[in-house]
């Protein structure tokens, strides 16, 4: 009848929804030699990668451990690849539709440089690395934590449990680090470990810092893109100028906002990458 709405169900939605996944994956193609990004959660891996999208005029790919639902509702999958419990190989061929872009962003594949040489032999990869104490901070703003709690009480765990995959990025679940660290240990081991993959690699990776790209983003896309081989198709200086960088809350000091114990914590666990990188 003309002007009414047919109400449809939460799981007959769910379950076209699932279909149409199931058609896109059944009839996509995986890209043979994507452009491959990694690095920390909130290091500004989708911000670049996109930019370069945007100025080559190819087509990009996120986050396709986190587009894949798991049974236990967990939603992240990272785990089970780093376990060896799925194969990356497989992973691929199972979600085609997630690798038939031409740039492949997930911030997860810093962990995962040998298996995707594997797969795709072809692909330049880049790892970027940002400051970890503006790093975890990013991660926890994104969570509206605090970062000054001895643990994460009652409130925190409702958040995440709230936010399926984050969870598992707190813990470090599949990276074999230390249990007996606080969340702010969990992170910076985490992002120390994302750091000696990269050294440990074995293949050419490009590092890039995101602090580079702030300080002029439209030169850095361009650097990296002739890095990279590709060509620029479009000029996104105009752009650029009407799309202003979030920093995320800033009001407090880095000091403040971790306090004295945290932020030794991540400075003593990161500090000697730190240090090759710049990071005072």
């Amino acid at each position: 009848m003309q002007g009414t709405w047919l109400r449809v169900s939460r799981p007959l939605r769910e379950a076209g929804a699932g279909l149409v996944r199931y058609c896109r994956h059944r009839t996509a193609a995986v890209f043979p030699s994507p452009v491959i990004f990694g690095g920390s959660p909130k290091s500004g891996t989708t911000a670049i990668a996109a930019l370069l999208a945007e100025a080559t005029g190819l087509s990009l790919s996120n986050d396709p451990f986190w587009r894949v639902l798991r049974s236990d509702g967990d939603g992240f999958l990272l785990p089970d690849v780093l376990e060896g419990n799925l194969r990356l190989d497989a992973f691929v061929r199972k979600y085609p539709a997630y690798f038939s872009a031409q740039i492949v962003k997930d911030p997860d594949f810093a962990f995962l440089y040998r298996e995707l040489q594997q797969v795709f032999p072809e692909s330049p990869q880049v790892f970027i690395v940002r400051d970890p104490r503006e790093n975890i901070r990013s991660i926890l703003d994104r969570l509206h934590m605090r970062g000054d709690l001895e643990r994460l009480g009652p409130a925190e765990n409702r958040t995440l449990a709230r936010e399926g995959g984050w969870r598992a990025i707190l813990d470090g679940r599949g990276l074999g680090l230390d249990g007996r660290a606080n969340y702010i240990g969990r992170l910076a081991q985490r992002w120390a470990r994302g750091v000696d993959a990269y050294f440990a690699a074995g293949t050419p990776v490009h590092l890039v810092r995101y602090e580079d790209f702030l300080e002029d983003r439209a030169a850095f896309i361009a650097d990296l893109a002739d890095l990279l081989g590709l060509e620029l198709r479009t000029d996104v200086n105009e752009r650029l100028a009407r799309r202003p960088v979030h920093h995320g809350y800033r009001s407090l000091s880095t000091e403040t906002f971790f306090g004295k114990r945290n932020l030794s914590i991540i400075e003593r666990t990161c500090g000697e990458h730190m240090a090759k990188f710049g990071y005072a």
